[in-house]
């Protein structure tokens, strides 16, 4: 006898729906963290030896206030090292470690933003493979390891998980005219703002989704791309149109745009009427390096953690003026597309506006810089989420055809996390770092130099004396490379060379205190005593608290020219400036014992 088929509860669909969403979403979060799995071991490299190792802030978390004006513009990310010092200690792994478990938490809102978009988008079926795909790819490619492997590309991962729930949180407010849920989403946005500035295109981002994918009727799209829902029942448009503004695009405006002017007018960028030439200019080059990360997003070859650019010094530059008329060729495109295509305009403006406020009037220190795409990304792998479920929506493929495209994704995602894995190894060596970035940075001087400082901590001087000299090369007037490369001579037994290297960064800096030190160190090694004390006691004109000369000057005093009173004067010095220095203590009282013994015996 046949049975009848047993009815559905009215809550497991919706049941079964919320755990399918969460799953992928969390599927999308675990793949991030795991290929960085190989990055948790990698050492502090670059700038995090100022963000963290140097960080005086970091050290007492008693002192709340000092933790916030350390890092005035970025509080957030500098309270999460702090957390980090305290919780794992001051050692690379805990910082690493929390770094790939903000970019998992990325991903997974990332995934469920881009099922609530595609399901804005009238995109039913399909889209939760579409969602798992476009954050995987968000997960894994290798463009993303500058944020993810990089300590100080945290800024990047926290202001993209905020960004994200302010997203997220505005979207609900818009439907559901709850102003607890909009100022949740403003609160949100300002922790973005508070962790990397790039948060202040969010009302851009919110009014580009109300305009899109809000509450608003579409025309009959062409076929294979439904069509965007309908308006909320029991909303009419201008209802929609006031809660949007005043719960979420008025306040976030507000709040943000009174955080750009004050970093702008901190930046100097406002008081100093910086030349609107020079910002134009910029504009210019940034809309060439925009297509280079592009292109680097498609095809992830030349990564580098410094990149050479092609800094435009006339508004006639034809390259520059190509890549711009192409930027808004796109953009245009986009804009006329928005009906069919909503999603692919969404994807472009959120692209765009995400890498504005790195990529337009006010020239960086580094034109180009992986790290910033990281929150920028998203916006394309937005459209290849909203290209995929249109086309399966459009045409629902055959089994076979499904597994078929199952098996070239996982090949792609395997593909690019392999990539990834890769790249998280050559961060894990500050040489491989550094070498690779002088060969995709060629003529900076910047690769040149760190790579340098990198082959002399590694023990390898002989290797550092050509990094040094690119140096030198390049920026004859750089101290601390002809100080570095005197360094490496002196260790190699090159002391003539050395002692000019030495001499020429004392005339680039006559107040160089180090140099006089190091060029005691010289006759120290050539055995002129004299000389050394004249050198040391030079260093001490220039800076009064050095107690490294003031060792020095003990050591000639005790051993060399028996004066033991100056020795323990010199030591007692250096125990006032410094008493934690080793061996101070008993050099203060050894010399006064030998001082007496020799004035008793008088």
């Amino acid at each position: 006898m046949r049975r009848a088929p047993l009815k559905r509860s009215p809550a497991a669909a919706p049941s079964r729906t919320a755990a399918s969403r969460w799953g992928g979403s969390l599927l999308a979060g675990l793949l991030a963290a795991v290929v960085y799995a190989n990055a948790l071991h990698n050492p502090f490299v670059y700038d995090d030896h100022d963000t963290v190792l140097s960080n005086p802030s970091l050290t007492d978390l008693s002192n709340v206030r000092f933790l916030f004006v350390y890092s005035p513009f970025r509080p957030a990310v500098n309270i999460t090292y702090a957390l980090d010092r305290f919780v794992w200690g001051s050692g690379p792994f805990g910082f690493h470690l929390t770094n790939v478990a903000l970019h998992a938490v990325a991903t997974t809102l990332f995934c469920l933003l881009l099922l609530r978009l595609l399901g804005d988008a009238g995109l039913r079926r399909g889209r939760a493979a579409a969602a798992l795909l476009g954050a995987a790819l968000f997960a894994v490619h290798p463009l993303q390891s500058e944020a993810v492997g990089y300590v100080s590309g945290r800024s990047e991962l926290l202001c993209a998980v905020w960004f994200m729930a302010s997203l997220l949180a505005a979207r609900r407010a818009m439907r559901s005219g709850r102003v607890a849920t909009g100022a949740v989403a403003a609160a949100s946005g300002l922790v973005a703002l508070a962790s990397k500035e790039v948060a202040l295109v969010l009302p851009v981002i919110v009014l580009a989704y109300a305009w899109l994918l809000g509450e608003r009727p579409a025309p009959a799209a062409p076929a294979g791309y439904p069509t965007v829902v309908q308006a909320s029942p029991g909303l009419t448009p201008d209802t929609s149109r006031r809660r949007r503004l005043l719960l979420i695009f008025v306040p976030l405006s507000v709040l943000l745009l009174s955080a750009a002017i004050y970093r702008l007018f901190a930046f100097g960028f406002l008081s100093e009427g910086r030349a609107l030439e020079t910002s134009a200019l910029n504009v210019l080059t940034q809309s060439i390096v925009i297509w280079r990360y592009i292109g680097l997003l498609v095809w992830p070859r030349g990564q580098s953690i410094m990149h050479s650019v092609h800094r435009v010094t006339a508004s006639a530059d034809p390259l520059a003026l190509v890549a711009l008329g192409g930027l808004a060729l796109a953009l245009a495109v986009a804009v006329r597309l928005r009906r069919s295509r909503p999603l692919l305009t969404f994807g472009t403006i959120w692209f765009l506006a995400v890498l504005a406020p790195s990529s337009s009037f006010i020239p960086l220190r580094e034109g180009m810089a992986e790290h910033r795409v990281y929150l920028a990304s998203a916006g394309l792998f937005l459209i290849a989420a909203g290209q995929v479920a249109g086309w399966l929506a459009g045409a629902w493929p055959s089994p076979r055809v499904r597994v078929g495209l199952a098996a070239a994704a996982g090949a792609l995602l395997v593909t690019l996390g392999a990539l990834t894995v890769s790249r998280n190894r050559v961060w894990s060596s500050p040489v491989s770092l550094w070498t690779e970035a002088t060969v995709h940075a060629a003529g900076m001087w910047e690769p040149s130099y760190a790579l340098g400082d990198a082959l002399r901590e590694a023990g390898d001087c002989a290797h550092a004396v050509a990094a040094y000299r690119t140096v030198v090369e390049l920026r004859p007037a750089h101290r601390d490379a002809h100080t570095n490369l005197g360094i490496c001579l002196a260790q190699t037994g090159h002391l003539d060379e050395a002692d000019r290297s030495f001499r020429r960064a004392l005339e680039i800096d006559p107040d160089f205190a180090r140099g006089y030190t190091n060029l005691g160190a010289l006759a120290l090694v050539a055995g002129d005593a004299e000389a050394a004390r004249r050198y040391y006691s030079q260093a001490l004109a220039h800076d009064s608290g050095n107690v490294l000369a003031r060792l020095q000057l003990a050591s000639l005093f005790e051993h060399t020219f028996k004066d033991y009173h100056s020795a323990a004067r010199m030591c007692g010095e250096a125990r006032l400036l410094a008493p934690a220095t080793p061996g101070v203590a008993e050099c203060v009282e050894r010399n006064q014992q030998l001082a007496a013994a020799r004035d008793a015996g008088r």
